[in-house]
């Protein structure tokens, strides 16, 4: 009888790979997710799940360290860094297609598959098992070792990748969607910490004889899917809802605020600018830029639109987010989109700013007015 080796550290482990397993599926079988970036993710996703179940099997005890190695072993840690690679390549940009030197980054798993395979026909086949291991022997940890160089090398990449994506797309457009990237950046930098853990643990392995407790990596992968599986599907959502709020709020009329009496050039330069050029949907939009733009000092600028609009900067900026998230609001098409994209899409940096300005607008939350107004119609 085979005496099964539970405890609390690969139960989280199993809860994690089941969760990372479920994410996969419902990415890979719901319509709304055919998407090439959620179809690298959830390949990202899987990839980590099975590779975390294999080593469970093992270390419950379901089968011994030879039988693994024998019949089990497979370098999907190979395949995790092309995937990641893709995700992110799609992610940024959807329209290029997967060029020929991304599809090389899936080589190095296709020969660890094959060396690992190859082993195990021979094996299966009753070839002399220690001629076999005479060739074969060290396979495993060289490949363990080359994932861990190849996931770093990936990893930095990815992270110049990502700022060099944002400084590009600083500036605000009419036609760019931005979209923040600071939690793939974590996301990464989290991740090359896990391949230093890696390299540690599989140094001892090889050099001492002491027995190596790989909870420590097997945990902080299986937290890793759940980032990717709630964050990344969560995020992919946001980043569609706004494509669709962006389509309309550019085909609509820009919301003017304005007041009735004389302006100086300035101060129309200045509302041409913001409201009907509609700036004011850019959540990285100041008074120092502005001013810059229109030749004039921010001090002067600050002045005059306190004295002839009768508001400051910041809040005459967030009385017209927060018209424009009105017009969200009230759209029955927009009805089951999320707050955080419509405020977004309007111009806010987070939810709670859109939250605090449009109660401070218009006296009540926006899901209050989204209710009151549903409740009316």
């Amino acid at each position: 009888m085979i005496l099964l080796n539970f405890n609390l550290y690969n139960s989280i482990l199993f809860a994690g790979i089941l969760q990372g397993l479920l994410f996969a599926l419902v990415i890979l079988l719901n319509k709304k997710y055919k998407n090439k970036s959620t179809l690298c993710l959830a390949g990202l996703i899987a990839s980590f799940s099975l590779n975390n179940l294999q080593f469970y099997i093992a270390d419950i005890g379901l089968i011994d360290s030879e039988f693994f190695y024998d019949y089990v072993f497979t370098p999907w840690c190979l395949i995790i860094p092309s995937f990641f690679y893709l995700y992110i390549a799609k992610s940024l940009y959807p329209e290029k297609k997967t060029s020929f030197r991304q599809k090389l980054l899936f080589v190095p798993f296709f020969v660890g598959f094959f060396l690992s395979t190859t082993y195990k026909i021979l094996i299966g086949v009753d070839c002399d098992k220690q001629s076999v291991l005479n060739v074969f022997y060290g396979i495993p940890n060289l490949i363990e070792f080359v994932a861990i160089l190849f996931n770093q090398i990936v990893y930095v990449v990815l992270y110049f990748r990502i700022r060099n994506f944002e400084k590009a797309n600083s500036h605000y457009t009419h036609d760019t969607l931005r979209i923040k990237l600071t939690w793939l950046r974590q996301l990464i930098a989290f991740l090359f910490g896990l391949t230093f853990i890696w390299l540690y643990l599989m140094l001892k392995t090889v050099f001492t004889d002491t027995e190596v407790n790989f909870y420590p990596l097997w945990i902080g992968i299986s937290f890793v899917t759940y980032w990717l599986g709630y964050v990344g599907i969560y995020k992919f959502g946001i980043i569609e809802e706004r494509k669709k709020l962006k389509k309309y709020g550019e085909q609509t009329q820009p919301v003017y605020t304005i007041v009735e009496k004389q302006k100086s050039s300035h101060i129309t330069a200045f509302e041409q600018l913001i409201v009907a050029q509609k700036r004011y949907r850019d959540s990285n939009l100041t008074l120092d830029r502005i001013a810059d733009e229109l030749d004039l000092s921010n001090s002067y600028l600050s002045r005059i639109i306190k004295a002839e609009l009768g508001v400051g900067f910041v809040d005459y900026v967030n009385t017209l987010r927060v018209e424009e998230a009105k017009q969200y609001l009230l759209n029955p098409e927009f009805s089951n989109y999320t707050l955080v994209s419509i405020g977004i899409e309007a111009g806010f940096n987070s939810k709670s700013a859109f939250y605090s300005s449009f109660k401070k607008v218009t006296g009540q939350t926006p899901s209050d007015f989204k209710k009151a107004h549903q409740n009316l119609s």
